[in-house]
């Protein structure tokens, strides 16, 4: 046979992959589902930087040393709570800038005047929530009164993390509250909120910007009100789990009770612990009050119902001064049932076969009961150690039921461990062993013989084949197909008086080279 070479010199440099330059695909990192990494991250550009590091707000930012402007900074419109609007401040001099914030249900003729604009007044005890949208992640500071750096202002808000949106709540005390504490109430219950941001390069605003609120006068007339919870109401907890702990936030100091039944204040059986001794000091940084508790008598399996009422202005001395809750606010926690790992694969001892060295594995875990019928977050682990698991791609949210999750593992033997949780913390383990093999060989022919009136070929795995009665040089698509009745065993016609070049290709399609067949043969009488 006469084959044709040819020889070629190629030479290359491998040298270290340098990420692109500046940062203009930063943002990508955030938006692909899952926490962005700092490789990630850096690898998007060479001016990107993880910033909020061990937060759960870890982002991806464009951080440009030449950068010398601060964030721009305007009012976040959704962050309000209904009824109320932000209004244009003219009265504000450069460089700081501004808004009110307008209470819009109460009448123009009970509104306050600013400049040429009116603003309603917020109810004493009530929560109010402005924030701000920026141009750019920064982080952001408030004050109540006007200083001369952002490093001088007193409270950071959003935890001191740089972040595009920023929102404040507070629920002050009432004008009557204030002056009970012999502070003075200035400006006739009017007040300001001074904010200012710096980005990650350190740029911060020079002016400040400004909301302006107000309170109404007058006395206290309105009842305690449940702002918000430690645990949201309506969240499950673990099977046979029979208390809870648990904090409500409250817009006013007041005392609270609770009961299993909706009752009067005055016959509620528990009493909370409330921080309600100091009206100003006793505020958290929501501007909420705390009370706290233990409910207990939980039940699995139920929703189990809890009655909440409070008394506000613990500190008055008459009891007919101070307004009670009417109705009842009602939290409930979920009881659930044990959670449980249904199947997973692969199977214990199974052997996953490829023809790649890094063979894809699929685990496919199925889960059920628990809290919303199995509904659950997986983690697998090498190792079984509690810092070495790792959520399953496709889970985060508490939802699926069914889990899957790729890996690409190298040929050996390998043991992994698997755990499933619910939303109320009932959980599942699991331990699996098995075999990865990698097939690269084109199937062997080991056996050919005449039986009956074919030629027999029994191939050492399982197979297709075909053959060519010309040569090896032929697609094995081209080539016609040989039967078979097991994969193994396949049978062609004795009397074919030609060389058969036959082609065997495997399940991972495995064959010989373009050029090359698995067997050469040819029925004879001998």
């Amino acid at each position: 046979e006469y084959a044709e070479e040819e020889v070629e010199g190629v030479t290359f440099t491998c040298s270290p992959w340098q990420p692109p330059t500046g940062g203009k695909n930063c943002e990508e990192c955030n938006t692909r589902g899952l926490p962005c990494s700092e490789y990630q991250c850096k690898a998007l550009g060479q001016s990107c930087e993880l910033v909020n590091k061990g937060t759960t707000e870890e982002t991806c930012v464009l951080v440009n040393r030449n950068d010398v402007n601060p964030p721009i900074m305007e009012p976040w419109e959704d962050i309000l709570l209904v009824d109320y609007v932000y209004n244009p401040d003219d009265t504000i001099s450069p460089p700081d800038r501004g808004v009110l914030v307008s209470n819009e249900i109460v009448p123009d003729d009970k509104k306050v005047k600013v400049g040429d604009k009116k603003m309603g007044c917020a109810p004493p005890f009530t929560p109010l929530r402005f924030g701000i949208q920026l141009n750019e992640p920064a982080k952001c500071k408030v004050d109540t009164l006007r200083k001369g750096t952002f490093e001088e202002m007193s409270l950071f808000i959003g935890e001191g993390l740089l972040k595009y949106n920023h929102s404040f709540t507070l629920a002050l005390p009432g004008s009557s509250s204030l002056e009970g504490k012999n502070i003075t109430v200035e400006n006739d219950g009017n007040y300001e909120i001074y904010m200012r941001c710096e980005d990650a390069n350190g740029n911060f605003n020079i002016g400040n910007f400004v909301f302006k609120y107000c309170i109404e006068k007058g006395p206290d007339t309105t009842p305690p009100l449940v702002v918000q919870t430690s645990i949201p109401n309506g969240m499950p907890i673990s099977f046979n789990q029979s208390t809870v702990d648990i904090e409500f936030y409250i817009n006013e100091p007041a005392d609270c009770r609770w009961s299993h039944n909706d009752r009067d204040y005055d016959n509620m059986e528990n009493e909370m612990t409330c921080d309600d001794d100091d009206p100003i000091e006793d505020v958290n940084d929501q501007g909420l009050y705390t009370c706290k508790t233990t409910l207990d008598g939980l039940k699995n399996k139920i929703d189990n119902e809890f009655f909440i009422r409070c008394k506000d202005q613990p500190l008055e001395d008459t009891d007919s001064l101070r307004n009670i809750n009417v109705q009842s606010y009602k939290y409930i926690v979920k009881g659930t049932q044990p959670l449980f790992i249904d199947s997973v694969l692969p199977e214990e001892g199974e052997t996953v076969k490829d023809s790649t060295d890094a063979v894809k594995v699929t685990f496919k875990v199925e889960t059920s009961a628990g809290f919303d019928n199995g509904a659950s977050n997986c983690k697998y682990s090498n190792t079984g150690n509690s810092d070495d698991y790792i959520l399953f791609f496709e889970d985060g949210s508490y939802t699926n039921h069914q889990h899957s999750q790729d890996l690409y593992l190298l040929e050996g033997e390998y043991e992994y461990f698997i755990q499933c949780a619910d939303l109320g913390g009932n959980s599942d383990s699991w331990n699996m062993s098995f075999d990865v093999e990698s097939d690269s060989a084109a199937p062997l022919i080991v056996r050919a013989y005449h039986e009956e009136t074919y030629l027999k070929l029994t191939t050492l795995e399982a197979a297709r084949c075909v053959y060519d009665v010309v040569d090896c040089s032929y697609n094995f698509d081209d080539g016609v197909k040989i039967t078979s009745t097991d994969d193994f065993n396949h049978f062609v016609d004795w009397d074919i008086k030609s060389d058969l070049h036959i082609k065997c290709k495997d399940e991972f399609d495995n064959e010989p080279f373009p050029n090359q067949c698995s067997i050469i043969a040819r029925a004879t009488d001998f």
